[in-house]
């Protein structure tokens, strides 16, 4: 049975099916529709009402939304995903068991969104990976709540100009925004320097089946860099025009990021030796002569 349009309000619904997709479509291993854990304490959705993605005529694009707490903001994501021209969408959102009104939003658009749950996780890479392995799509974005898309054809310009050809990541500069308020700059990125940025990046799922999910650890905070490095540089294509505006509010690289970012450099980007001892040295210098003036400084407090 091909796909069939239900409506052609959003970009979930116009190309349905009652038929569920092949197993073959999702990340092995994993349990379609379901938390790969327990049964959820929340869920809904498409799939929930027996419709699916299946038999299309455009490579499907799964857009994962990771989010907790982040209820005031997170209805101008979903808009952002519902509103693309691109018909061949799936959209997924990951809950990790907010106590705000996002369960509110997500029943609010259950009709449009093809799964989502919410239930505790491990962290946002336990999060990412759930979306993994739920989606069933070629390509994946993740679309974080905060964060939104350019324009309304954001996703379609992307598929006209790279999903036919052999490219595997596709990523482009972004756009920057503080507590939703637009700014003038573009944020460069380059994968040659592996300043990449997830929400402005769409890439083919078949990586993680070759590269593995993203490490859930304690302490481990740059999965994603370490995903990005493995892939090889023959797979990156830059877009012209940026993909995504990407909300800065509360961004932060701590000490660890950094650390960990040196010894991935170190051990699979080919930083030279010599370079990898000055940066540490420099690095370790100012971190500790920073603890000490602290150090100093509440010694001489009242």
């Amino acid at each position: 049975m091909s796909a069939e349009c239900y409506s052609e309000s959003f970009s979930t619904t116009r190309m349905l099916t009652p038929v569920p997709p092949d197993p073959a479509a999702y990340l092995h291993p994993m349990t379609p529709f379901r938390s790969t854990r327990q049964a959820p304490s929340s869920e809904g959705g498409l799939r929930k009402k027996g419709l699916y993605k299946s038999n299309l005529s455009e490579p499907l694009v799964t857009i994962i939304t990771v989010t907790y707490n982040c209820g005031h903001c997170l209805e101008e994501t979903i808009l952002s995903v519902l509103n693309q021209s691109y018909s061949s969408v799936e959209y997924i959102v990951i809950d990790g068991g907010s106590q705000d009104g996002t369960l509110d939003i997500l029943k609010r658009y259950d009709h449009a969104i093809d799964y989502w749950v919410s239930e505790p996780d491990n962290g946002i890479y336990d999060a990412m990976n759930k979306g993994i392995r739920l989606s069933s799509g070629e390509w994946l974005n993740f679309l974080n709540a905060k964060d939104t898309f350019c324009e309304s054809g954001t996703i379609e310009s992307v598929a006209k100009t790279f999903f036919q050809s052999d490219a595997r990541f596709i990523y482009s500069d972004v756009l920057l925004t503080r507590h939703g308020k637009a700014t003038s700059h573009r944020y460069k990125c380059d994968h040659r320097r592996l300043i990449i940025n997830h929400q402005a990046s769409i890439y083919r799922k078949s990586l993680h089946a070759e590269h593995g999910l993203y490490i859930v650890a304690p302490k481990l905070t740059i999965s994603d860099y370490l995903f990005f490095s493995l892939v090889d540089q023959a797979d990156y294509r830059k877009a012209d025009n940026p993909i995504a505006v990407y909300d800065t509010t509360g961004a932060s690289q701590s000490q660890r990021s950094i650390e960990q970012k040196f010894i991935v450099d170190y051990l699979l980007n080919g930083m030279p030796k010599y370079k990898f001892a000055i940066y540490f040295h420099i690095y370790y210098y100012f971190r500790e002569a920073k603890a000490a003036l602290m150090r100093l400084a509440g010694s001489a407090s009242p």
